[in-house]
């Protein structure tokens, strides 16, 4: 029988992050957006190479002082932008990457492989 592809989910694909070293000098990830709807597959750079974040050992304190500073700026909440990963990812509610990646995995309905 005749299959319609907006109904029939076996050929939707998993939405896939990929997450990894940032290969500029000057970043310390790079995630890999792949088979978000209506989107090429494309990537974004983010957290700063030398930097320390929560997941290095920052405070609490300095967690929030982290978010009074960055709040403001443009793309915090939007997927398509490198701050967002910084907020979610090492400035997450855990201290553990592991753990900010399966929030993050949850929150966006997508698979985020960790190539470390």
């Amino acid at each position: 029988m005749y299959k319609n592809k907006k109904t029939d989910k076996s050929t939707k694909k998993e939405k896939k992050i990929i997450l990894e070293k940032s290969n500029k000098k000057d970043k310390r990830f790079k995630v890999t957006m792949k088979n978000f709807p209506n989107m090429n597959d494309h990537s974004h750079d983010f957290g700063s190479k030398g930097g320390k974040t929560y997941i290095d050992s920052r405070t609490d304190q300095e967690k929030k002082n982290w978010f009074s500073r960055h709040k403001d700026d443009k793309g915090f909440n939007n997927i398509h932008s490198g701050i967002f990963y910084s907020k979610n990812l090492l400035w997450g509610d855990n201290k553990s990457l592991k753990k900010n990646i399966k929030d993050l995995e949850k929150k966006l309905n997508a698979k985020i492989i960790y190539k470390s």
